[in-house]
């Protein structure tokens, strides 16, 4: 016996016909949202009843925004596809540096500058 039942699942998506995009307030038909936004605003059997009690924030596809495409970078302040960009640059677009900028930086020789202080060879630290 099965007593995990789609049935009361399925007939809410069925009974559902329209859905309130929160960002232009208007009840529009589920085609009109994607199928993660209409999964997010049926019921879940499979949750604790509070959060199917919860109200649901779901956008429209017009209403929702699209991907980032590109980015700029913070060293060069290019603006670049995504693919010039480390997957881990892209997570903070602020702070974002492309892969040339930190090839660039990871070339630099840092011990190649003259440093402030007198060398060694200059004080006589054993007599």
């Amino acid at each position: 016996m099965n007593t995990y039942s789609t049935d009361s699942t399925s007939k809410q998506y069925s009974a559902l016909k329209s859905l309130k995009c929160v960002f232009c307030n208007e009840d529009k038909p589920l085609d009109a949202f994607s199928e993660n936004q209409i999964a997010k605003a049926t019921y879940n059997p499979y949750t604790s009843p509070s959060h199917n009690k919860k109200f649901k924030t779901v956008t429209c596809k017009k209403c929702t925004s699209s991907p980032n495409t590109h980015l700029t970078c913070m060293i060069c302040a290019k603006t670049q596809p995504l693919e010039k960009f480390a997957k881990l640059q892209r997570r903070n677009a602020e702070k974002a540096r492309c892969m040339k900028c930190i090839k660039k930086r990871e070339e630099e020789d840092v011990w190649a500058t003259e440093s402030d202080t007198e060398s060694e060879e200059e004080f006589d630290f054993l007599s």
